[in-house]
């Protein structure tokens, strides 16, 4: 894991990891927790934190957006939030 990882990249994780809670049943937060991934993972590239920025693309493999039904790897998509989430908060000594 990369150090020195920037305290907003931190809140950004956060934030994430939060909207994903929301939206396991709701379509439209589904679609924004896509998009604020997509975002943040262009960021870290950008960044040069790669292997971060690998994690959320195989998060991102998984992440398909449903009108009409329940998201099947809502549980596995959440578990890998929260622990890229933790990971990068302890690398960052938060």
């Amino acid at each position: 894991m990369v150090e020195n990882i920037p305290e907003e990249i931190i809140k950004d994780f956060q934030f994430i990891c939060h909207l994903h809670e929301q939206a396991v049943c709701d379509h439209d937060k589904c679609r924004e927790f896509s998009e604020y991934l997509s975002e943040l993972l262009i960021r870290l590239e950008d960044m040069e934190f790669y292997r971060l920025a690998d994690r959320l693309m195989s998060i991102l493999l998984h992440c398909k957006p449903k009108e009409t039904s329940h998201c099947e790897k809502a549980n596995l998509v959440g578990e890998m939030m929260k622990e890229i989430t933790k990971e990068a908060q302890k690398v960052a000594g938060k």
